[in-house]
């Protein structure tokens, strides 16, 4: 019989742990505003499939890709599994709010529906850069088992409809009405994550010198290595943060992946001409490297364990026994969670619920390494 936790929803956790700290009635509202947000970056990430889906479609029938066997009468059929797009509801949701179009509260109020809409607008178009960006990396890491067709070979299928997504991005970069700012954040973002691709290989050999070292002497100092150079290394354009830098592994994965969601929150800012505030955007970056480490990494470390270098590979490969190693990764999550809390504005209950529900679902993971 599972525990008492595992068998309480994440999401009804979250809730009842948000609750207990404040007795805002605007949570409620709240509540129904996140499920919005959520509905509308659904219907968001579905319609980018389809017009993946059309192009995929063409290219069938110009005889680039073939139906999977039994696949033969239907059409092009395509789905990605993804986890980033959390972050941009988050946002939307923000600008509803800033818009005053919430939940329980418009009766009598002057809404800013344009700004909506304009929101709306660039979210379509920020979603469909994270997902050419994080197609664009499964595709150099030779990971194509997020990707679910009906059309083979895989690889081929997953390179046309990285390149649908791209198109797309480009023509909101070229539009005439884009701001030029916006191309630059999204220009900065990739090039320190494809700099942070280039030195992936270096933290690999760390491992591997770990892994291969001959006596306890040499496992110690390439134990040391791995902290100085991986754990605590020095933080780059992080112009951001300034208190955040002392995290364990701040450094690798801001560049890792933190860097993507502060450009991504930048463009916002860039196309709509409005400040969504430092604290909301430290927030996110916080919670999204956390997410990383309790969620990506930890669901990965099986695969991982011996071949790449994470903070869970990490702490699990340094540690004296497992359960040491699995309890310093439950504090560095719980350090990421508690600072991105910390940033938030008291009264965005709906990223603070995010936070506490990312925490939830990390936990029960984490719990999961133990075995």
């Amino acid at each position: 019989m599972g525990s008492v936790r595992s068998r309480v929803p994440a999401t009804a956790r979250a809730l009842a742990s948000h609750l207990a700290e404040t007795y805002d009635p605007r949570v409620v509202a709240t509540v129904l505003l996140r499920n919005e947000a959520d509905a509308e970056i659904e219907s968001i990430t579905e319609r980018l499939f389809l017009s993946v889906e059309r192009d995929l479609q063409r290219a069938r029938e110009a005889g680039d890709v073939d139906p999977i066997p039994g696949a033969e009468d239907e059409q092009a059929r395509f789905d990605y599994d993804t986890r980033l797009v959390l972050p941009a509801m988050l946002t939307l949701g923000r600008i509803h709010v800033a818009a005053g179009d919430v939940p329980l509260a418009r009766v009598g109020r002057d809404v800013d529906h344009e700004f909506v809409a304009r929101g709306r607008e660039t979210t379509r178009n920020v979603v469909r850069a994270l997902l050419d960006g994080d197609m664009r990396d499964a595709i150099n890491d030779d990971e194509y088992e997020d990707f679910e067709t009906n059309l083979r070979p895989r690889e081929r299928v997953a390179e046309l409809a990285q390149q649908s997504l791209q198109s797309g991005v480009q023509a909101w970069f070229d539009a005439d009405e884009t701001p030029e700012a916006v191309r630059s954040a999204y220009d900065h973002a990739v090039e320190l994550s494809e700099r942070h691709q280039e030195e992936d290989e270096a933290f690999r050999e760390l491992l591997d010198r770990f892994h291969d070292a001959d006596g306890s002497e040499e496992r110690r100092a390439a134990a040391e290595d791995i902290r100085e150079q991986y754990k605590f290394a020095d933080a780059e354009d992080a112009d951001l943060f300034e208190s955040a830098t002392d995290l364990p592994y701040f450094a690798t994965q801001y560049a890792r992946v933190g860097v993507l969601y502060e450009d991504m929150l930048n463009m916002y800012e860039a196309d709509l001409g409005v400040e969504l505030g430092e604290g909301f955007k430290r927030a996110i970056v916080l919670m999204v490297l956390g997410a990383q480490i309790g969620l990506d990494d930890t669901d990965d470390y099986p695969e991982d364990k011996g071949t790449q270098l994470t903070p869970v590979t990490a702490e699990l490969n340094l540690a004296e026994d497992r359960t040491a190693g699995v309890e310093r990764i439950r504090r560095i999550l719980e350090a990421y969670l508690d600072r991105a809390d910390d940033c938030a504005d008291r009264d965005d209950h709906l990223t603070r619920m995010a936070v506490e529900y990312i925490r939830q679902q990390s936990l029960d993971r984490i719990e999961g390494l133990r075995t």
